[in-house]
């Protein structure tokens, strides 16, 4: 990581190497906050510019892109060689990647079709999962308590 950082002019700093390795520890679509608490539970002195700007590094040389679904949370998930798309649950926030290989050749048809030559892409798609759409369609238990406040 040293060396690769150096090819695109930066410097590996103890902070910028404990942001770096936390971040690619936790996985996928990591938010400031979140990366900022582990970042700190390891050395308190980081402050939370410091790990917003390194986020914002790791995007810069490509190791990282945002992902941003209209929640006010912006996350961050590391670049992979496969493109994907991400589901979003209004409900209860849950992200779900899918593979997009059949779609990508698609949007190269589109593209091409409209003498456009795109840079990049994201597929990030709002809805309800089951699990949410489930439990609203299960009948909720009426407690005695409940019943008799319902009562005229």
């Amino acid at each position: 990581m040293r060396e690769f950082l150096r090819t695109k002019g930066f410097k590996m700093t103890p902070q910028r190497e404990l942001i770096f390795r936390s971040f690619f520890e936790m996985g996928k679509h990591v938010s400031v906050d979140e990366l900022y608490d582990k970042v700190r539970q390891q050395d308190s002195s980081v402050g939370y510019s410091t790990v917003w700007r390194n986020l914002k590094l790791i995007c810069k040389v490509g190791l990282a892109e945002e992902v941003n679904l209209g929640d006010g949370v912006t996350r961050y998930d590391r670049a992979t060689e496969t493109p994907h798309g991400h589901f979003y649950c209004v409900d209860c926030k849950k992200l779900t990647e899918f593979d997009m290989d059949n779609i990508v050749g698609q949007l190269a048809i589109i593209s091409r079709d409209n003498d456009f030559v795109p840079s990049g892409f994201k597929i990030e798609i709002q809805g309800r999962c089951r699990a949410c759409r489930e439990k609203e369609a299960t009948p909720k238990k009426t407690t005695d308590a409940q019943a008799e406040a319902q009562k005229p």
